[in-house]
């Protein structure tokens, strides 16, 4: 119960800190507002576009988890990473004969796996998104 209870609060703990495109535009709803209509309404639904610059990729998508540059025939391209994480988990039933506890009986592991990819990758040409790929999973 104790346990349940714990894991029911670290949830929504997390979900109370998770990013999303309406609480980014709440805190700069005057960059939000210089946005032409079609480019606020894929900014709340947390989409972008090529030609989009880097403020209205950040409403969009929040902060990049990471940054890098990339050249390429001559020219340098600043790539922002977005990355997703996967979860897994297995659960095992071993034969206990004696050696981990005094009676012989099951015990039952449980092996948890965190999985991070690279979910979208933005590609900026002088501040403007020349390229977007989204990794399907």
């Amino acid at each position: 119960m104790k346990k349940s209870l714990f894991c029911g609060l670290a949830c929504l703990l997390l979900v109370g800190c998770v990013s999303t495109p309406e609480r980014r535009i709440a805190k700069e709803p005057e960059l939000f507002a210089s946005f032409p209509e079609d480019v606020q309404a894929n900014v709340r639904a947390g989409s972008i576009e090529i030609g989009y610059d880097r403020d209205m990729v950040r409403l969009a998508l929040g902060e990049p988890d990471r940054v890098s540059t990339r050249q390429r025939e001559g020219e340098l391209l600043e790539v922002w990473t977005y990355v997703g994480v996967h979860h897994t988990s297995e659960t095992y039933r071993v034969r206990d004969f004696g050696r981990f506890s005094t009676i012989d009986q099951n015990v039952v592991i449980e092996r948890s796996r965190q999985n991070v990819y690279d979910r979208v990758r933005v590609e900026f040409r002088d501040g403007v998104v020349v390229a977007v790929e989204m990794v399907q999973r």
